[in-house]
């Protein structure tokens, strides 16, 4: 083929002798996309041809984004990069595959059906592109081309920066002359005037996204009080913080911005979680972890008050579970914590031994109280953030905070209080009844937004696939646990240690390791050969019950598991016998 003419490839024919077409997903000024099949990794990936006449105007391009994203390495906010080269006379790129489209796209459909993006969208959306730019500086990095065309958006509509062709070091950018183009419409003033101009250009270009993301009109270049109306009166709904947020991003000098992504990320933190009525719990259940995030969705689901009610104390307790998982897996990591406090945990002397052999929703519930203590004792160190960090593999305590958080505690000890009064009641309740329970916990379910917020946002769950090793990282395609949609998608994700194939494990924005989890959560394929997550329930003879709150086609299952009964043996005091059960 012709180097100076655009490569048009049809559906079934092999690119690079890769890459299997699909069919075209789009294009832009520098690019023609390709949905394709990976013939090396099973996977489906999004295949970039670049157009020779934006080959030929920025011969660099190419070269330059590869290099970046390769630097940017796997980051929950950023396109995933696999492969570049040329191939037939054509430079090429190829990425994971995102079906959301660009968040272009994404709001044409929404101005099409006069549903603009809810305040917690936005808010959601400002946060995951202030994570990718903070993650993008700290690189030495400035994107310089943030706009809706060069955002791509995932099956659950959460946001990844792409597009890094144009971006450069800061040094090339206080001499701006023949620097690669940039979107003008979302460029900030320093930008378009030509002059030096460093990460806080980023932010202006953030704030027209928000601004438009809200409004549904790209920002006018004018005062902030301008724009404060103008904003005010496209949407008088939302709060007066995020918009001094976004006016304050907007501002024509950069002193007058944000310091840096991560103070914008504080200014963007919520005070609650906001949702309108028509939203339901979805945008808030899609950050938290598959297992819990499920039985929201079936809960969100049902009109009937009792089976509603049902749901909720099926949640509270996976919850009750999954705190108290996590916390153990992290205290776990360092013997001489279990050593220190093995009887405040699982009993012994004055305390109560909890008999996890038998774990009910009370022995859940209080598991998780006692190591919260522990948890919390940390956090109040001088150096605790950084112990938890640590315990953790975390780059933030937020969700470490909020599991071991009394209010937590208070809400989970609430609804198993209720859960065991209610089924000790005896007879059929009544609809009137059904409602009244209902109301309690939905009152306990907005306690438990309050608590957790947006805490789970930076935080994947994910179960480890095939993995390489390049030096001293690791490659690996891993299973996404994440949000309410049971098609798990997959990732590629390069880590600094090697991940067990038959754990779960917990991974947060920014960091290179991995929390493995004990097994008291795990991904399982029952009698129908389909994967589902499963919480272990008991030890019954030489196998182990697990009960799945979201696979109604297989809810138990009962298998052998040495690694289950291994643990327990490691969890247990001297002094266990029979334990009482918690309930």
């Amino acid at each position: 083929m012709d180097s100076t003419e655009e490569a048009t490839l049809k559906p079934g024919s092999v690119f690079a002798g890769r890459y299997r077409i699909r069919h075209p997903l789009g294009e832009g000024e520098r690019k023609r996309t390709y949905l394709a099949d990976d013939t090396v990794f099973p996977r489906r990936v999004a295949l970039s041809l670049i157009k020779p006449a934006a080959a030929l105007a920025d011969p660099e391009g190419t070269r330059r984004e590869a290099e970046a994203l390769a630097r940017a390495g796997s980051n929950e906010n950023i396109v995933t990069f696999h492969d570049s080269g040329t191939a037939e006379g054509i430079e090429y790129l190829v990425f994971d595959y995102l079906p959301g489209g660009t968040l272009r796209e994404y709001l044409a459909k929404r101005a099409e059906r006069d549903k603009p993006l809810s305040v917690e969208e936005v808010m959601r959306l400002g946060r995951r592109l202030a994570r990718a730019l903070s993650h993008v500086h700290r690189l030495g990095l400035i994107h310089r081309d943030l706009a809706p065309a060069n955002i791509w958006l995932d099956e659950r509509q959460m946001a990844h920066l792409g597009d890094f062709d144009s971006a450069v070091s800061p040094d090339a950018a206080l001499d701006p002359a023949a620097l690669p183009p940039t979107t003008e419409a979302y460029a900030a003033p320093e930008q378009l005037a030509g002059g030096p101009f460093d990460e806080r250009s980023d932010l202006y270009s953030l704030g027209a996204v928000l601004y438009e993301a809200l409004s549904g009109e790209r920002p006018k270049r004018e005062s902030r009080t301008a724009i404060a109306k103008r904003l005010t009166a496209a949407r008088p709904d939302i709060p007066r913080s995020l918009r001094e947020t976004i006016c304050s991003l907007l501002a024509e000098s950069p002193a007058e911005r944000p310091a840096s992504a991560e103070k914008l990320l504080d200014a963007l933190k919520p005070s609650r979680v906001y949702r309108t009525a028509d939203e339901g719990l979805v945008p808030w259940a899609d950050t938290l972890p598959f297992p819990l995030a499920s039985i929201l969705w079936h809960y969100e689901g049902e009109p009937e008050a009792g089976v509603k009610v049902d749901y909720l104390l099926k949640f509270f307790e996976a919850l009750a579970q999954f705190a108290a998982t996590a916390m153990l897996s992290a205290c776990l990591t360092d013997r001489g914590l279990l050593d220190a406090n093995r009887s405040a945990w699982f009993g012994g002397g004055e305390k109560r031994l909890l008999n996890l052999r038998l774990a009910s929703f009370g022995v859940w519930v209080e598991l998780a109280e006692r190591i919260a203590e522990t948890v919390r004792a940390l956090l109040d160190k001088e150096d605790g953030a950084d112990r938890c960090r640590e315990l953790f593999a975390a780059t933030d305590v937020d969700l470490v905070e909020a599991l071991a958080s009394a209010e937590l505690i208070a809400v989970l000890r609430h609804a198993w209080s209720r859960r065991n009064s209610w089924s000790g009641h005896g007879g059929v309740a009544g609809q009137h009844v059904q409602h009244e329970r209902l109301r309690e916990l939905d009152d306990l379910l907005v306690r438990t937004q309050a608590v957790l917020a947006w805490s789970f946002e930076t935080w994947t769950l994910l179960k480890p696939g095939p993995m390489t090793r390049s030096g001293r990282i690791f490659d690996l395609t891993a299973t996404i646990l994440k949000g309410t949609n049971s098609a798990f998608r997959r990732k590629q994700l390069k880590l600094t240690e090697a991940l067990d194939a038959t754990r779960l494990y917990l991974l947060n924005d920014g960091s290179l390791r991995a929390l493995e989890l004990v097994p008291f959560i795990r991904l399982l394929a029952g009698k129908t050969g389909q994967d589902a997550c499963y919480f272990y329930n008991r030890l019954e003879g030489a196998e182990v019950r697990w009960v799945s709150y979201h696979f109604h086609a297989d809810p138990e299952l009962f298998l052998p598991d040495e690694d289950v009964v291994d643990l327990l043996a490691t969890l247990e005091p001297p002094e266990f016998s029979e334990a009482e059960t918690g309930g």
